[in-house]
């Protein structure tokens, strides 16, 4: 089937009811509110929506992508197009799958790209083995090179939201480590509180926040911009959880909440107690607390720490982009220089960066 993507206007109501169906509703941070504020907090990176129709005028495929500039080797200058931008997680395109498949999808973007869009770098996001290998062997016939950059961690919540369930279904020595971590912080007097509005507390938390980000060793990104993260608390599903000690907070964790569904964004912590206080811990347990409390059947405890996160019984999934020079045998080229930048970027904790014949 041949698709025709044409450019489309977020505010359009029927287009945003399609994306928020198809996409924001797989991952809160595709939603059209926090992809604008992402366009209004990165100078000289632009976002743009797009969708397809087939010979007969259905829509068969939606997509997001941002367009900026970057320099390779200090003095390269080339335009790189992110299928779903560089903050925003998951997968910023939906396909009708009953009536095309993902090499179809592909085809049909890449044509618009090609005639529409200038730019020397084509990232796509993102992918897993097992959930995507059709679509990733797809990417591979069509000359990209498929890269694992991390993990995310997801845990599924007991259907009657109980903390006790929770607890009660988790191995014994994950059960006792988890009370003691919840009985730590009642004797150490923590407060914890969720704010819906947080602009009192950005100086306090983005402090936090900087510091967590600058010991970070694995999905190593550059730190949010200040106005960027000040910007969240306008989001109708951004939370704020703190921790505090008397009147001092000691760490926070960003949240997005949307129906049944809840994100951990970033935490902050402050280091001079944290190890003390098992902030971290205390940060994740109180954040799944909150969830079961507001009737939520699942939490994103993002791409760090996994093995942590273990203890709280989460699954976890490799993450896979793809990158491609807009030329063939330029890729073929750029490989080695494409693998060490994303390696660069990226580095999952205490392994290497497989190959995409690892992910098959």
């Amino acid at each position: 089937m041949t698709l025709i993507f044409h450019p489309v206007d977020p505010s359009d109501e029927a287009f945003r009811a399609r994306w928020n169906a198809r996409v924001a509703e797989n991952e809160l941070s595709l939603d059209c509110e926090f992809l604008r504020l992402l366009a209004d907090t990165e100078p000289g990176t632009s976002y743009h929506f797009v969708q397809a129709m087939d010979p007969a005028g259905q829509v068969r495929a939606l997509a997001c992508y941002s367009v900026s500039e970057m320099r390779v080797m200090r003095f390269v200058p080339m335009r790189v197009l992110v299928l779903g931008g560089t903050v925003a997680a998951g997968k910023a395109f939906w396909f009708d799958a009953d009536a095309l498949d993902f090499a179809s999808f592909l085809a049909g973007f890449e044509a618009f790209v090609k005639a529409q869009v200038r730019c020397d770098i084509l990232v796509l996001k993102e992918f897993s083995p097992g959930r995507d290998d059709a679509s990733m062997r797809s990417m591979t016939e069509a000359g990209f090179i498929a890269q694992m950059c991390y993990d995310r961690s997801r845990l599924a919540l007991p259907p009657d939201g109980q903390m006790q369930s929770f607890l009660d279904s988790l191995p014994s020595k994950k059960r006792r480590y988890l009370r003691q971590v919840m009985a730590q912080g009642e004797t150490a007097a923590l407060e914890v509180a969720v704010h819906t509005r947080f602009d009192h507390l950005v100086e306090a938390t983005y402090a936090l926040y900087l510091a967590v980000n600058a010991r970070a060793s694995e999905a190593r990104t550059p730190a949010l911009p200040r106005s960027f993260f000040a910007a969240l608390g306008q989001l109708d599903a951004t939370r704020m959880l703190t921790v505090s000690q008397g009147t001092r907070m000691v760490g926070f964790g960003l949240l997005m909440q949307r129906g049944a569904k809840l994100k951990c964004m970033v935490i902050g912590l402050d280091y001079e107690v944290s190890r003390e206080l098992q902030l971290w811990y205390q940060i994740v347990v109180r954040a799944i607390e909150h969830a079961m409390n507001s009737g939520c059947t699942s939490v994103d405890l993002g791409s760090t720490n996994h093995s942590m996160k273990r203890k709280f019984g989460a699954e976890h999934e490799d993450i896979w982009i793809a990158v491609r020079h807009r030329s063939r045998w330029v890729t073929r080229l750029l490989a080695p220089l494409i693998r060490h930048t994303l390696a660069a970027i990226y580095r999952p904790s205490g392994r290497g960066l497989p190959t995409v014949d690892d992910a098959n």
